[in-house]
């Protein structure tokens, strides 16, 4: 069992770990971290089976110590190590998603045997309910993957076809009439043209709803691509690093991750009024890490949430939570938006 303990007093550190003696997890694996920060960085590459947490931290406290852990979105329980002062907040935190709390310096290790029982089995609970709509948002996100396709093949084969044979067929008539009167000739050309901007814009259209890229040559082109249309049509500066030594990602995490730095970035088109964006993707172990920061307007996410104008948000963050991954969003105003996204290779 590998156990997470964010604690920065050492005493406390050391009283811990004598009672998972106690109550038989001399075996555990106990990773222990002082700061928010620390647990942060290790969550990206690693997860646990239980965390224990203290409420003050050197760079948290309270209410922020929880909300900082569950930004990384922990796949764990969570037991709160709180004072005797603070059991109002601990109570708070728990209607937050912890499984349970210890007041410091009361409980025994019964209480921290019964705690820990509680709260794995409460977790698991919990984590069947969340399988089964994560299966029902996997299956729906793959109807519309599905019926993206199928739209995009049909345009494709269709429409664009059936525009291209009349593009061939004003040519053929402009051939063997060479001798157009000038307002025939200007309507032609006018027509043609028109038909022209058209096949343009369904394949436009078909591309972006299911990138050839990512079926034919992989995700970096696609990737590349888009960065290229957001530079030219949104006049957006992208700088792009990918460093991804493996490409042994399924075909559905490769459009998973698609559609979100795609949502991102209309999100960014929308409203942020960004002139500068940088996008990087790097292989770290069997860990993704992409990190995507712009300098636009930025927002306050509190309000954002409050006035139900987050279906973007909402969107991108379903889909990281389908790779198993974790997506920390941080934005002020005037101070632009960054995406901190990690999921598991396998």
């Amino acid at each position: 069992m590998e156990i997470l303990l964010i604690e920065d007093n050492e005493n406390d550190v050391f009283l811990m770990m004598e009672y998972l003696n106690l109550i038989g997890f001399s075996s555990a694996k106990v990773t222990a971290l002082a700061t928010s920060k620390e647990v942060r960085e290790v969550l990206k590459n690693k997860t646990f089976d239980l965390a224990l947490l203290d409420l003050t931290l050197p760079d948290t406290s309270g209410i922020s110590s929880f909300e900082s852990l569950m930004s990384c979105s922990p796949k764990f329980p969570i037991i709160v190590l709180t004072g005797v002062e603070d059991q109002g907040i601990a109570r708070r935190i728990i209607h937050k998603g912890a499984q349970d709390y210890l007041v410091k310096g009361v409980y025994q290790p019964k209480d921290l045997m019964k705690s820990i029982e509680y709260s794995i089995e409460r977790h698991q609970w919990f984590m069947d309910r969340y399988n089964m709509e994560r299966n029902y948002i996997n299956a729906i996100i793959k109807g519309a993957e599905t019926e993206r396709t199928r739209i995009a093949r049909d345009l494709h084969d269709g429409v664009v076809q059936t525009l291209t044979i009349s593009l061939l067929t004003v040519d053929l008539l402009i051939k063997k009439n060479p001798d157009f009167d000038e307002d025939n000739s200007a309507l032609i050309a006018k027509t043609r043209k028109q038909l022209k901007n058209s096949v343009d814009e369904v394949r436009n259209i078909a591309h972006s709803l299911i990138p050839n890229a990512i079926q034919n040559t992989g995700l970096k082109l696609a990737l590349s691509e888009l960065m290229e249309d957001i530079r030219s049509l949104a006049s957006i500066n992208v700088d792009f690093n990918y460093d991804i030594v493996s490409e042994d990602l399924s075909e559905d995490k490769y459009m998973t991750v698609y559609r979100v730095v795609q949502e991102i970035f209309n999100n960014m088109i929308k409203h942020a009024k960004a002139t500068h964006c940088s996008v990087s993707m790097i292989q770290n172990e069997n860990f993704i890490n992409i990190l995507i920061k712009d300098n636009g307007s930025g927002f306050d996410l509190d309000v954002i949430k409050d006035t139900k104008s987050s279906f973007g948000i909402d969107n991108i963050e379903s889909r990281i939570n389908l790779l198993n991954g974790t997506c920390a969003l941080n934005s002020k105003i005037g101070e632009g938006t960054s995406y901190d996204i990690s999921f598991p290779m396998s």
